[in-house]
């Protein structure tokens, strides 16, 4: 019998190769730990990339900011066909037999020209200014990274938990539908009475919409999870603990920094940074400039007939008004420059309560979670003796089950409190901007 089982097998899987492959490949899980969802939320999630790109954006705007400071060479070419009248030159000389329109002729122009300023406050701010603004793009990147970090933690752990909630829930279910069905034997024997049964079999509905209520709510925390991640959404997850990496978290969340900058400190300087630069730019654009340009080239009738020509000078130029752009322009600079001052002193404070809140956040969990592993030892215990009073004849499966589900409350009761810890431990983190400090060497 078996080797028939064994044959029909082997016959099968020939029969069905490719599908199955590609069925195996699609339904296989992907098993996934709190540290590979920091991981691949670092590298390759859209908010990250977008940040990058911006960051690339900041540093071309460098190149085109410094193009103004350095030399620029031109060359033209330039030929046709004309005629002119005398008098939009404003010769009205009367000349008897003549007319005061001339040509048809040709002209030809054809010359190298360079230009370089030679004083030039305004364009040397602006590239100071750009380098400013990468810096401040760096610093988006940055808190972008540590923002998303912040977030797939929560979504990991968010979805785990729902997945045990589940758990949870399937075991109070077969609980309950095994007392309805012990009700209903004994209904049918005349030991119980129609209301007890009808009591076991509403428990048993509404834990049946409980267990639905779990799955849904599971369903779409893994989906906003595999989003974050950019994971195949027809894949499902398997949450794996590490203890390692746990214990990293809790030895990086045990220093404590004074002077810690997060992501947004960090970001509010940049931004003030930036505003100043844009400030000495906005002062520069009242001051002259001078510039100098020189060509030379061949020009007249063609170009075998002509002679070469050439030209030198300088030019400067002052601005005087333009309609008081250049006033309200500094007026703008100068309030943004106070509002970013104001963000600075808001986030320093944000920063110092979050990690405050982080910190007792750390030590309630901790005596959340002892408390709830004590509760799991008391439910383990309980567990056993309804087994032994099983076996002894003095207790009934029931009781054994109900251990069971009592068992699954602690063990989930547990599992919340390993939950607000873990998520203690990156909060602390995020506000000390250090949480990629957890992947960045990985």
């Amino acid at each position: 019998m078996v080797l028939i089982r064994i044959l029909l097998l082997i016959y099968i899987s020939g029969s069905f190769i490719s599908a199955s492959m590609a069925q195996d490949d699609s339904s296989m899980p992907i098993r996934i730990t709190l540290k590979d969802a920091i991981q691949s939320a670092d590298t390759v999630n859209f908010q990250v990339m977008m940040a990058n790109a911006r960051l690339e954006q900041a540093i071309a705007r460098i190149s085109q900011a410094e193009s103004d400071l350095l030399p620029h060479v031109d060359g033209t070419v330039s030929g046709g066909r004309q005629t002119a009248d005398l008098r939009s030159e404003g010769l009205k000389i009367p000349i008897p037999g003549f007319s005061t329109e001339i040509g048809p002729y040709n002209n030809f122009d054809a010359r190298a020209r360079v230009t370089i300023n030679l004083f030039d406050p305004s364009a040397f701010e602006r590239f100071q200014a750009a380098k400013k603004g990468e810096k401040l793009s760096e610093a988006q990147l940055q808190k972008i990274r540590e923002d998303v970090l912040a977030l797939v933690a929560s979504l990991f752990v968010e979805a785990k938990r729902r997945q045990e909630t589940v758990e949870l829930m399937q075991k109070l279910l077969d609980r309950d539908q095994m007392a309805y069905d012990i009700s209903l034997n004994s209904l049918n024997q005349g030991t119980e009475t129609a209301l007890n049964s009808s009591k076991f079999k509403s428990n048993l509905d509404q834990t049946k919409y409980l267990y639905s209520q779990a799955k849904q709510q599971a369903l779409d925390a893994t989906l906003d999870l595999q989003a974050a991640m950019q994971l195949p959404l027809d894949k499902p997850l398997i949450f794996v603990d590490d203890n390692d990496f746990l214990k990293n978290l809790e030895d990086k969340s045990v220093i404590k920094f004074d002077d810690a900058s997060n992501a947004d400190m960090v970001l509010a300087a940049s931004q003030l940074e930036a505003h100043r630069a844009d400030q000495k730019s906005a002062y520069a654009d009242f001051l002259p400039q001078i510039s100098g340009s020189a060509n030379y080239g061949r020009s007249g009738e063609s170009p075998d007939h002509g002679s070469n020509t050439y030209f030198v000078g300088l030019q400067a130029t002052i601005p005087i008004w333009e309609g008081g752009d250049q006033q309200a322009k500094l007026k703008e600079v100068k309030g943004e420059i106070k509002e970013d001052q104001e963000n600075i002193l808001d986030a320093h404070n944000q920063e110092q309560v979050n990690i405050s809140k982080a910190r007792a956040a750390i030590a309630e969990a901790y005596d959340f979670s002892k408390s709830k592993t004590q509760a799991l030892q008391t439910a383990q215990k309980s567990l056993l003796i309804a087994f032994h009073s099983q076996e002894i004849g003095s207790g009934s499966v029931l009781e054994v089950m109900q251990a069971k589900a009592d068992l699954a409350v602690a063990e989930d009761d547990y599992n919340e409190a390993q939950a607000d810890w873990v998520m203690a431990h990156i909060d602390l983190l995020h506000a000390e901007g250090r949480l990629r400090e957890l992947v960045k060497n990985e």
